[in-house]
């Protein structure tokens, strides 16, 4: 039986469709054309922009190559939350408390987005995607599945990110299909239209240059730039102390 749980206070604009099972808090603005597919769950005072879609299930089509796991089916955000005109949230993904997502943005399957984070117009997080709290993705990300990216961490209009270097086997099914994200660290920063490689590590408090391809481990506070990015110069020591003090953080490995 279907549960539809709408508190008084919920305002709705024409057209809002219900497909299943639905909570929405008090003081939740929903405008118009939105779609909720089943299992959604939304805290209070959020607002969902018109035309956004909530709780899609992932289909996989004949043509795809990897398999697809919907998991836990409840699709949740938190409260205070704003989700822009048109995005579309797929299941099994968790929204914290004060997240920006805006307009046009997909999120797939599995992803976690963490209290404060923003995510950009038009900007794409595949499945599995761990997004730590304060993070700012901007507009045009491409942020590659089950990438983690940590706390603070800002990340620049237009960057693309990998996460399989042997595509030309698995797009045929002769491997197995096994992909492994990049690990940005905190406080790195992703220049403009940087491309970060399939399962490197971006250290903590790292800059990547506009344009440059990271294709291996960044050390922490190194600043990188080129294609394929190399180092050229450090964080320096005014900076690092400025940052790890904002935080109330000691050293420079955030403890």
């Amino acid at each position: 039986m279907t549960k539809i749980d709408i508190h008084p206070s919920v305002r709705r604009g024409d057209n809002m469709q219900i497909m299943g099972d639905l909570s929405l808090a008090r003081g939740v603005e929903v405008g118009a054309n939105v779609t909720f597919f089943p299992d959604a769950r939304v805290g209070e005072n959020t607002k969902i922009m018109p035309g956004a879609v909530i709780g899609r299930p992932p289909i996989r089509a004949g043509t795809t190559n990897r398999p697809i796991d919907s998991g836990d089916a409840t699709m949740s955000i938190g409260s205070d939350c704003v989700i822009g005109a048109n995005c579309v949230l797929y299941t099994n993904t968790r929204i914290g408390n004060n997240v920006l997502i805006g307009d046009l943005a997909v999120i797939r399957e599995g992803c976690r987005l963490e209290d404060d984070t923003v995510v950009g117009q038009n900007s794409t997080l595949m499945h599995d995607v761990v997004l730590q709290a304060r993070s700012r993705i901007h507009n045009l990300v491409h942020i590659t599945g089950t990438m983690l990216v940590e706390s603070d961490v800002f990340i620049g209009p237009s960057v693309s990110s990998i996460n399989d270097n042997d595509v030309n086997l698995k797009r045929f099914s002769l491997i197995p299909f096994e992909v492994t994200g990049p690990r940005v660290r905190r406080f790195a920063l992703i220049g403009t239209a940087a491309t970060i490689g399939a399962d490197i590590e971006i250290g903590m408090g790292a800059i990547i240059a506009p344009g440059a391809m990271a294709i291996k481990d960044v050390a922490p506070w190194t600043i990188v730039a080129g294609v394929p990015a190399r180092e050229i110069r450090t964080v320096d020591e005014e900076s690092r102390a400025r940052i790890l003090a904002r935080f109330g953080l000691n050293n420079e490995r955030g403890e």
